[in-house]
Parts: structure tokens; sequence; C-alpha cells
């Protein structure tokens, strides 16, 4: 069941998607000091479904692979719920965000 569940999630959208291409960098300090720097190609698409749900799959630095997926939505009162999961160098992290626009 959980697998038809994501198989359902990540490719249903798919039908409605737009294809993109990202190039992402990340710049890490410790203590104010350069700790290490990461470079991401991702490969993904953004759906036309409400939320615009995406999915993105790459190479990054030293030959590891990461992806991501997300959504957003955006109400007409000011309300706006961003969220996504991302997985990079065997570590997951969920990110919720909530924003009120006055």
């Amino acid at each position: 069941m959980k697998r038809l569940f994501l198989f359902l999630f990540l490719f249903t959208p798919l039908a409605y998607a737009n294809p993109y291409i990202e190039y992402k960098n990340e710049y890490e300090l410790k203590d104010w000091n350069y700790y290490q720097e990461k470079d991401f190609l991702r490969f993904g698409y953004v759906s036309d479904l409400p939320g615009s749900p995406y999915f993105e799959i790459g190479p990054m630095t030293h030959g590891d692979y990461a992806w991501e997926t997300g959504y957003k939505f955006r109400m007409n009162n000011g309300w706006e719920w961003k969220g996504k999961i991302e997985t990079k160098d065997s570590k997951t992290k969920v990110e919720t965000e909530i924003r009120f626009t006055f």
C-alpha cells in the first residue's frame, strides 16, 4: 500500500508536469569560517496541479546523488505554505514554512 501511494504521489503529477534543470551551490561555514562547498545539478518536474508539487534528483559534488520533493500553496488572503523533504549525504531533512504577508 505504501508503495502504491508513493508511486501515485511521485508519478501521477508527471502527466501534468513541466521539466526543468537546476544548479545549486551550498557554501557551508562553521564558526563563520569556510567549512565545505557542494554543487548540485538537478533534473526535475514541477506540476501544474494545485500546490505545485515537484520532484527533482541529480548528482552532487563527490559523486553522490541528492533528491528533493515538495509543494507550495499560496492563498489570496496573504498566507503561504511550503514544505519539502530532501535527502543528501545519507541525511534526510524535512522543512516546513508558513508565511503571512501583510
